[in-house]
């Protein structure tokens, strides 16, 4: 995890699809204890996301607003740009090309 205008880079492009789950609560888990909640989730080049996935970046984004902060989203592959789209989470949630689109974003609404 790494700063970046405001907001933290949870990198998860290297993460094996079978333990993404896994390794993404813990690291929500670190970002909880922190009290940090304006984050930048890359999902840089993960093909498949699941159920039990998208409900934990929902609920961590609920409490990102509930914190006054905002959770944002990386996304590169089509197929999980289209999951996000047929549940509609691509209207709560923010989905960007690349970290620095969503860096940008953030600065230009400052």
């Amino acid at each position: 995890m790494r700063a970046a205008t405001g907001f933290t880079v949870l990198s998860l492009t290297n993460c094996p699809p079978g333990k993404l789950f896994w390794e993404l609560d813990e690291r929500l888990a670190q970002l909880r204890r922190k009290k940090i909640y304006k984050v930048i989730a890359d999902l840089t080049g993960i093909a498949h996301i699941s159920s039990a996935v998208l409900g934990l970046l929902t609920r961590f984004a609920e409490e990102c607003r509930e914190h006054a902060g905002e959770l944002r989203l990386v996304v590169t592959e089509q197929g999980v740009l289209n999951l996000l789209q047929v549940t509609m989470l691509d209207k709560v949630l923010e989905v960007f090309g690349t970290v620095e689109e969503a860096q940008e974003e953030h600065e230009e609404s400052v």
